[in-house]
């Protein structure tokens, strides 16, 4: 360190500096130094920290080097998603046209000993406006093939046997209300109204295994509003038995908030898309069998000719 022969130089009027003078001024240089040569974090990198710690939940103060602390917003619980994705759909107008269309593909993941099959079928349904026509419905065609290549490849090895024998040959509906109260267009917007409604006419089943059923027919198979499929989520997020989970994916690969009913095998899942709130699918079982959404609203296309009644 040349520092101190400097000052020499330039201030030869000042006295010679003491040696414990010079070593308090040496480690106050040599102190400065280290901390301007102290590693710095790139700022991508701490934001890259930040978004690792909120991923795992919860407000997290993240520690920087030099003992100071950036706090993260919190992860959204599911329950607040889910209720976000109510809001906007309820907000929603309740559409026009003649006919209300659900079309959706009903998928079911078949596993053999050596390979898993998806089995896969069209399912379009109308409801006139007027109810002059009643429901109108088009199934088909079925198809089927190896899920993966691997499974593909174990299915050759075993022959190439059939795939879609039998398969989806029929949907399982859930049953319909017998609204003889009032129309579903109409039915109640507020959840504790919509489940009074609703439970005046159910059947022998317990509350909650019927109000589950009628919600979900209500929501797949039925012209209900956005404001009362909101209220629907609401009443279904409040029983007994039914949890909301967040980051489900259906089987299309779509990601959403669910909906969850007992337990695998028999466990069902209504997955909603978390931005607009409208109905991705509907899981059963461990996830190999869904019905999953492609469409649904009002239009004024109308029901093919080569439909038929239900």
């Amino acid at each position: 360190m040349k520092e101190f022969q400097l000052i020499d130089e330039v201030m030869p009027q000042a006295p010679p500096a003491g040696h414990a003078t010079v070593m308090a001024a040496r480690n106050r240089v040599l102190g400065a130094a280290r901390r301007r040569h102290r590693p710095l974090w790139p700022k991508a990198m701490l934001a890259a920290v930040a978004v690792s710690a909120v991923v795992a939940g919860g407000f997290v103060a993240v520690p920087l080097l030099g003992g100071t602390a950036v706090q993260t917003a919190a992860v959204p619980q599911a329950d607040a998603v889910l209720a976000a994705a109510a809001d906007r759909l309820a907000a929603r107008p309740p559409g026009s046209g003649a006919w209300w269309r659900r079309e959706m593909v009903q998928v079911a993941r078949v596993k053999t000993a050596t390979y898993t099959v998806e089995q896969r079928v069209r399912d379009v349904l109308w409801a006139s406006r007027d109810r002059k026509v009643g429901y109108r419905h088009q199934r088909g065609p079925a198809f089927a093939k190896p899920l993966t290549p691997a499974d593909e490849q174990a299915w050759k090895d075993a022959g190439s046997p059939g795939l879609c024998d039998g398969c989806l040959s029929g949907k399982t509906y859930f049953t319909p209300l017998k609204m003889t109260l009032k129309p579903v267009t109409e039915l109640p917007t507020e959840p504790e109204a919509l489940k009074a409604e609703i439970l005046r006419a159910k059947d022998k089943r317990a509350p909650e295994a019927w109000l589950w059923g009628a919600s979900a027919w209500l929501l797949l198979d039925a012209e209900t509003t956005p404001a009362t499929r909101a209220a629907l989520y609401r009443v279904l997020a409040g029983l007994p038995g039914v949890r909301v989970e967040n980051g489900v994916t259906d089987l299309d690969g779509r990601t959403g908030v669910a909906l969850t009913y007992g337990e695998a095998p028999a466990r069902q899942q209504i997955i909603i898309d978390r931005d607009s709130g409208q109905l991705l699918a509907i899981q059963e079982g461990d996830g190999s069998s869904a019905y999953v959404i492609k469409r649904l609203g009002w239009t004024d296309d109308p029901a093919p000719k080569n439909s038929t009644f239900r």
